[in-house]
């Protein structure tokens, strides 16, 4: 081998060293100063909980301040793209849901930006929905809604979010598969359904657990059904749609974390270790499973992996939904 050659070599050797140091260094260092957890819907919502919670603990494991920034409008949009354009350093950060990534690029491929665009860090928490009903619906399950719905084509309505929604896809579903159909009535969000559903108006909608667990217990309202695959703690008697004659079905809501792309990875890997300690924390996961929600923690190829999953299968839901209207 050559003089020069070696030469070359060796200074590959330094500067990769050189390089993988300051790596490790910059995550050491980080975080140095506070860090924006970005909230893409208004506050109060489930995301801006869990995404408050989260903080909480992070602020007190890593020493930093963590806050968090609601940016809400155009159903997540705004928000999702402010994170997109952030410098990749760490200090801006994405609570995002299952929406923003799993359904709104198959909804709207002119979306401002791209899941590549973000750099994968952690499930945060589930949640799940119930289907809920007036009492005055006159059925008490799955196979009861269905044949009630058979015998009155249309005639039951169903809230939902709006078009592109978990809660309009997951129906949809469902229909799909029992060969049923329900009449949608689209609202601007699940807090203006909650009135209808109350006082019947509207009968029926697959909601998140944790804004309808007061109504359920009071018996306000029913639970005909959980979406989640299999039943969760804070309903333990309702059996999921997955039992009711639709194995593997599975409808639920989830909260992620996500940093913009190009974020060093080993800023990733403490971030996501300091996240998946907090969830399974005592604290933080039982506060979660009181609420309704159901803790998480994973790693960035199991985030990555789910919503490459449910991008698919509401892709094709969505799919059959189009020709369906067309037809």
């Amino acid at each position: 081998m050559s003089t020069g050659r070696l030469r070359a070599i060796l200074l590959l050797i330094v500067v990769g060293a050189t390089f993988a140091a300051a790596r490790t260094s910059l995550a050491d260092d980080w975080p140095a100063r506070p860090v924006k957890i970005v909230v893409a819907y208004a506050a109060g919502g489930s995301g801006d909980i869990v995404a408050r919670a989260l903080a909480q603990k992070l602020t007190e494991s890593l020493g930093q301040a963590f806050y968090v920034e609601n940016k809400p409008g155009a159903s997540g949009n705004i928000g999702t793209d402010f994170v997109a354009k952030a410098a990749a350093d760490g200090y801006t950060l994405l609570m995002a849901s299952d929406i923003q990534f799993a359904i709104g690029p198959n909804f709207d491929p002119n979306l401002p930006f791209q899941v590549k665009d973000f750099a994968p860090v952690s499930l945060v928490a589930d949640v799940d929905l119930v289907l809920a009903a007036h009492p005055s619906l006159e059925a008490n399950d799955v196979q009861g809604l269905i044949a009630l719905a058979k015998r009155n084509p249309g005639q039951i309505n169903y809230g939902s979010t709006g078009p592109g929604s978990t809660h309009e896809l997951a129906t949809e579903l469902l229909q799909q598969l029992g060969q049923f159909k329900l009449t949608e009535v689209p609202y601007r969000g699940s807090g203006q359904i909650l009135p209808d559903l109350l006082s019947g108006r509207m009968q029926l909608m697959l909601l998140g657990v944790p804004q309808t667990l007061p109504y359920l217990h009071s018996s306000q309202l029913k639970a005909l059904a959980v979406g989640a695959l299999h039943r969760i703690r804070s309903l333990p008697d309702v059996p999921t749609i997955a039992e009711q004659g639709f194995p593997g079905f599975e409808a639920t809501n989830y909260w992620c974390l996500y940093a913009p792309a190009g974020t060093p990875p080993a800023i990733i890997a403490k971030l996501q270790q300091q996240t998946a300690h907090a969830v399974n924390g005592n604290e933080l996961h039982e506060r979660f499973l009181a609420s309704g929600l159901t803790p998480v923690g994973s790693t960035p190829d199991v985030l990555a992996a789910r919503i490459d999953r449910d991008s698919t299968k509401w892709a094709s839901v969505l799919r059959d939904m189009r020709a369906r209207e067309h037809k």
